[in-house]
């Protein structure tokens, strides 16, 4: 199988117009859907499917919800169990909406930090959620891909001891959503792409300064994103590299004249050794 270009799928925000936009993410080469609704918004999964449908592309996985009360490391006993329970629910969302693959932030945020005490905790948190996840996940058909994070959350993103961590449970119907914009955003993503080892599974595929989570279009930030795509050659990865982007359709149907589809193209082409 050969890596694919996707595109996260918004649903539920009047800035994204899903007929307009999602044609323009065609037009760049994207191929198949990531399911990303607007939390605040209660959008019923029939819904979620006709936004989907207009995209006329497949929707292969969900990203699931995230923020501080559903957090799989909360040192909580009862917080970590209803993030758990929740998604658990997110894996049978993503069944209905014809997906196979949740992606989940393993932390809320703590931009003051928190203490080694705590951060242990967190770790072995998240590792009893990874575990139950994958269980989970293994009696539905659902893979449960935990993302590298920014410096500003307390677990996750260290990318070598998330690879650690997930080696060690060897869980079934987990692994890690590798995130380019995360990983620019502590160290050098090319070489964390190395890191990854066999635990790879998924990708969300943006460009940023490294100064902060600004979702740019490949190519258009600082990373070196043709060595990126080299990387992720050389490391045998054949899922999708999922554009994590929010441009309105105006500024998507600007960058396609400026030949940004073709850009794209000769990134997908070295990571799959066509280059």
């Amino acid at each position: 199988m050969k890596i694919k270009l996707g595109t996260v799928a918004p649903i539920g925000f009047d800035d994204f117009p899903p007929k307009e936009w999602l044609s323009c993410m065609r037009k760049l080469g994207c191929e198949v859907v990531q399911a990303y609704r607007n939390q605040k918004a209660q959008i019923p999964v029939q819904k979620m499917r006709e936004v989907l449908a207009l995209g006329e592309m497949p929707c292969d996985s969900l990203h699931g919800v995230f923020g501080e009360e559903f957090d799989p490391s909360s040192p909580d006993k009862r917080a970590r169990r209803f993030a758990v329970d929740i998604f658990k629910a997110e894996g049978d969302l993503v069944l209905m909406l014809g997906g196979s693959l949740v992606v989940v932030h393993c932390s809320t945020i703590r931009h003051e930090g928190v203490s080694e005490e705590e951060r242990n905790k967190r770790i072995s948190q998240l590792k009893k959620s990874i575990v139950e996840l994958g269980e989970f996940g293994k009696e539905i058909g659902v893979t449960y891909a935990f993302e590298n994070l920014p410096g500003y959350h307390p677990v996750g993103s260290d990318i070598t001891e998330l690879v650690a961590i997930l080696e060690e449970l060897g869980a079934p119907s987990t692994g890690m959503c590798f995130d380019s914009g995360h990983a620019n955003m502590v160290g050098n993503p090319v070489e964390a792409v190395g890191q990854t080892a066999d635990q790879m599974i998924y990708m969300h595929f943006s460009d940023n300064s490294s100064e902060g989570d600004e979702h740019l279009m490949p190519t258009y930030g600082s990373i070196d994103t043709d060595a990126l795509a080299k990387a992720i050659c050389d490391i045998n990865y054949n899922g999708t590299m999922m554009l994590e982007v929010f441009y309105s359709a105006d500024e998507l149907k600007k960058m396609i004249d400026e030949g940004c589809a073709e850009r794209l193209a000769k990134v997908i082409s070295i990571a799959n050794g066509q280059m």
